[in-house]
């Protein structure tokens, strides 16, 4: 092991072939991958050595610094909001979590199966590197997205001040009710073919509620309450668990048993939320075809606010026609960095 730390992924990954090799309890070749117990331990320690400097090398150290500050930073948020509001945790889909406990193991994990590979030859030597790069890039740029988006989500709920909070429970698909729970888990709610319900409702230190859900943004084409089903591919709402572009969405209410669904395809019934928040990264607000899916969304959905979208930085720009064009729906654009008092600027819009 001490060897596999040290040396170069890639002579790491030659140590590993021949340790391999001299075991009678291990057999790697491209057909095969067996691994006797005793040796479990060790094989898949080294591997993941492996897998880990491979990500060093990929990730320069500007890149990686980044990384880190953006975990330390969504790991922040969720104790924030656990201590204020008296809950055991927040609960994020898997793979952030594990991102915000150890951003370097999180970025290495989907190299697995290229080490494997390429120990056992199934992937000539020569093909690896390109596969490591594209794996680690691919999987950098879906936890920095998905973790600033929980982030930026969770900092604006934060700044609310909660000081009590409650699951949503539906027990006939139609009526919604608070139910006690210790636990905040985005993107949860009891799954329902017609209905969206909130994940969440908040009572803050001031006394105003709001319920909350962190849609993805997928299913906000089925917000539109007037247009028949059309596709099969909804989660029916519950995205817990789902890595994926989100939209917050928050609706004040005078009292938390107050709580209603807030689409009923059925009653052709949207509510207006009361503010409506989505990050978007620089390509998106660009590229016409994302650009497009963005501007369908926002006139799908009903806000009594405009909608407020969160870049990272002042790089970020929608183009000057649409800002322009007056069919599109307001949009009010904040660049927020990793600013908490950003985030605090877009809460204070509930005022």
């Amino acid at each position: 092991m001490d060897q596999a730390k040290t040396a170069t992924w890639g002579e790491a990954l030659a140590e590993l072939r021949q340790w391999a090799q001299d075991r009678d309890d291990v057999s790697v070749t491209p057909q095969m991958l067996s691994v006797a117990a005793p040796a479990r331990e060790e094989f898949y320690g080294r591997v993941e050595a492996i897998q880990g400097q491979i990500a060093d090398a990929v990730l320069d150290g500007g890149d990686a610094a980044a990384m880190e500050r953006l975990a330390r930073a969504l790991a922040a948020v969720c104790g924030d909001i656990s201590r204020a509001a008296g809950l055991a945790r927040v609960a994020l889909p898997g793979r952030l979590e594990a991102f915000a406990a150890d951003p370097a193991r999180a970025l290495a994990a989907p190299l697995q199966s290229v080490v494997i590979d390429a120990l056992s030859g199934r992937v000539p030597l020569s093909e690896v590197d390109g596969q490591a790069r594209q794996c680690v890039r691919g999987a950098a740029e879906a936890l920095a997205r998905g973790a600033y988006e929980a982030w930026a989500y969770l900092g604006v709920v934060a700044s609310l001040n909660p000081v009590r909070l409650w699951a949503v429970g539906c027990e006939d698909g139609q009526t919604a009710r608070i139910v006690p729970t210790d636990v905040l888990t985005m993107g949860a709610q009891v799954p329902s073919r017609e209905r969206r319900f909130p994940e969440a409702v908040v009572q803050c230190a001031d006394g105003r509620v709001f319920a909350l859900k962190c849609e993805a943004a997928r299913e906000i084409d089925y917000y539109d309450a007037l247009a028949p089903i059309a596709r099969d591919t909804s989660a029916g709402g519950n995205t817990a668990g789902m890595l994926g572009h989100r939209v917050l969405l928050l609706y004040q209410l005078d009292a938390p048993d107050k709580v209603q669904a807030t689409v009923d395809r059925k009653q052709r019934l949207q509510r207006f939320a009361d503010l409506a928040v989505e990050v978007l990264a620089p390509a998106e607000m660009e590229n016409p075809a994302y650009l497009g899916a963005f501007i369908a969304r926002l006139r799908t959905l009903r806000t009594r606010r405009p909608l407020t979208v969160v870049t990272y930085d002042e790089a970020a720009r929608f183009p000057q026609a649409m800002e322009a064009d007056g069919e599109v729906p307001p949009v009010e654009r904040c660049a927020v960095g990793l600013r908490r008092e950003g985030l605090a600027a877009i809460a204070e819009k509930l005022r």
